[in-house]
């Protein structure tokens, strides 16, 4: 009767930790700002710049300057040419405000996207070298005489003060025909309020890192365990399993960190698709020390290796989010504190539950034998991918558990 209840007991927090796991996969997707039929805002705020680009689908582009036949219409093959003109119709139909002086528009470039249409990005400064006001106004009037219904959304993609980093889906404000004209504010935001925010950011990376979070547990795993006479033994005090749990954990967060730092920096840096092969290599060969140990000494140098390695694909993301444009010093304080936090929340919920069934044949014969085997099979198929397919395996797993749920 004790080993039923006790398989029951073991099967219902391995189901806790699936489905915590496959939660933390499905939430990582990211979702497409723009939808047809609105023209799009972005402004990226500094210290002592504004920049921002205007968003617009290429046929509402036509439409707005009256351009309805194909001999005259804007391609994007003649888009640099015509450049002239779309910079004059948003110089007429969009002003910017420090209270009634019209900032100038300075317009730097453009890009072009696809997201079921073909959208005109254009990119503009508006403020350089210059104190940010409080709050600015803004008059947009792009495609309002020619579609009275047309929507336009303003976001603020780049704010370290405000904790906005690389943001799409969030508006500030939203102008219609009937109200064309707004305020932005700028002040109540604090250095504080940003530093928080890239902590937040480290945090969030680290759950969404599957990756990561795989390596994590295939260090835990052993950790409420003991190899004696070429067997793995439970631990006989939770002291044992924490003070392991301690070490490796800490000699990970040194490498990451290093590397974090140095890359960050500009100091050295690997190629991505090496970063990201190793990165997911090293589950599987966490995973198959379970399997074959080579000792923790030992171990621990393979855990330090690995971690320089994940401390360079930290970098890239943090790199991509802009967040290093300011404030380079604190901003990767935070986003290694928050990597830290999110890594000391996942063993905090782990550690508990996995040395209370550590005794348990369906621990040591279930969750350590064949939650190897998995995690090898899973690092070792992840990594081909990354460094020679391309087919992103993880993604369309992704895909596969978003669409059950729909």
């Amino acid at each position: 009767m004790k080993i039923i209840h006790l398989s029951r007991f073991c099967n219902r927090y391995t189901f806790i930790i699936t489905f915590f796991l496959i939660v933390s996969v499905i939430t990582s997707s990211t979702l497409c700002a723009h939808r047809i039929g609105e023209s799009y805002v972005y402004l990226s705020v500094y210290e002592n710049r504004l920049t921002g680009t205007f968003h617009i689908i290429l046929s509402d582009l036509n439409i707005a300057l009256g351009l309805q036949t194909p001999d005259v219409q804007i391609t994007k093959d003649n888009l640099a040419d015509r450049s002239s003109e779309i910079h004059s119709y948003y110089k007429e139909k969009v002003q910017f405000f420090d209270k009634e002086t019209e900032l100038p528009i300075r317009f730097t470039g453009f890009n072009i996207l696809r997201s079921g249409r073909i959208w005109v990005l254009t990119e503009f400064v508006i403020i350089e070298n210059a104190t940010l006001p409080e709050f600015i106004g803004i008059d947009y009037n792009v495609l309002f005489e020619k579609n009275p219904d047309h929507l336009a959304l303003l976001a603020i993609e780049h704010f370290w003060k405000a904790s906005i980093f690389k943001n799409e889906g969030q508006e500030s404000l939203i102008f219609s025909a009937e109200n064309p004209r707004q305020q932005l504010s700028f002040s109540g935001y604090s250095v504080f309020t940003g530093f928080m925010g890239v902590v937040k950011l480290g945090i969030i990376h680290l759950w969404r890192g599957f990756d990561h979070l795989l390596f994590i547990i295939a260090l835990m795993l052993p950790a409420v365990m003991v190899r004696k006479n070429n067997s793995w033994q439970p631990v006989t005090g939770f002291r044992t399993a924490l003070i392991y749990v301690v070490k490796i954990i800490t000699l990970f967060i040194i490498a990451h960190s290093i590397a974090l730092s140095i890359a960050a920096a500009g100091h050295f840096t690997l190629p991505l698709r090496l970063v990201e092969s190793v990165v997911a290599l090293s589950i599987a060969i966490a995973a198959m020390d379970i399997i074959f140990p080579i000792g923790r000494r030992k171990f621990a140098w393979v855990v330090f290796v690995f971690g320089l390695f994940h401390g360079f694909g930290f970098a890239n993301v943090l790199a991509h989010t802009g967040v290093l444009d300011e404030h380079m010093a604190l901003s990767l304080f935070g986003f290694n504190l928050g990597l830290v936090i999110g890594q000391v929340v996942l063993i905090c919920f782990l550690l508990p539950h996995i040395y209370l069934v550590r005794n348990s044949a369906f621990y040591s014969n279930v969750l350590m034998r064949y939650g190897a085997v998995l995690l090898i099979l899973l690092g070792m198929i992840w990594t081909v991918d990354r460094a020679f397919l391309d087919i992103h395996i993880l993604n369309r797993v992704k895909g596969f558990f978003i669409n059950m749920l729909k």
